[in-house]
């Protein structure tokens, strides 16, 4: 079982946290390995986050890994 509910779980198996503020239209990616870094790698989500233009309290995304496949353009192949 893997563990997607802590910072550093999210950051060992390649997930990304974003959060989203409604008032400002905005998402931005949250730095885990730099949360980890201050030593906030064992909290659990969801975490509270605001906004750093307008204070707004943030909704949060967790984001797996996007697959790849080389040879290819996004989710199609090129075309022969």
């Amino acid at each position: 079982m893997i563990n997607l509910g802590t910072i550093a779980g999210l950051h060992r198996h390649q997930h990304e946290l974003a959060a989203y503020c409604p008032q400002c239209d905005r998402w931005s990616v949250l730095p885990l390995a730099r949360l980890i870094d201050e030593g906030k790698g064992a909290l659990r989500l969801p975490v509270r986050v605001h906004c750093r233009a307008c204070g707004t309290a943030g909704r949060l995304q967790v984001r797996p890994p996007v697959p790849t496949r080389t040879g290819t353009v996004g989710w199609t192949s090129p075309a022969d």
